[in-house]
């Protein structure tokens, strides 16, 4: 039972880091908010995707496998997304840009 609460309790705190990460970035936007949301995000994304596999997927060799894959590719994005925020513009910056991007209407395009 206390495994339990102490899950819940870190999964709920990520949960409302990542979102004030998020509100932070937007009202705010630094190198420092990039990076909280470069680590939260993807690790928020892999306690979810971990429960669902650990509710629906049988507990064999396969679990095993796509478990290491899961790990293995929540690492990779970490560290692709911390190197972006150091060395381009930033996740805050480009979500920005991407939503700020102008549909080209057919007759712009001739």
């Amino acid at each position: 039972k206390q495994w339990y609460q102490r899950r819940v309790a870190i999964t709920a705190g990520v949960s409302i880091l990542t979102v004030g990460a998020m509100v932070g970035a937007a009202v705010y936007p630094t190198l420092a908010f990039d990076h909280a949301l470069a680590i939260l995000v993807p690790l928020h994304t892999h306690w979810g995707i971990e429960q669902v596999l650990t509710d629906y997927v049988p507990n064999t060799t396969a679990m095993a496998i796509i478990s290491a894959i899961l790990k293995v590719v929540t690492a990779l994005t970490i560290v692709t997304l911390l190197y972006f925020n150091q060395h381009d513009i930033g996740i805050t910056q480009a979500v920005k840009d991407l939503w700020n991007i102008r549909r080209i209407e057919p007759e712009e395009m001739s």
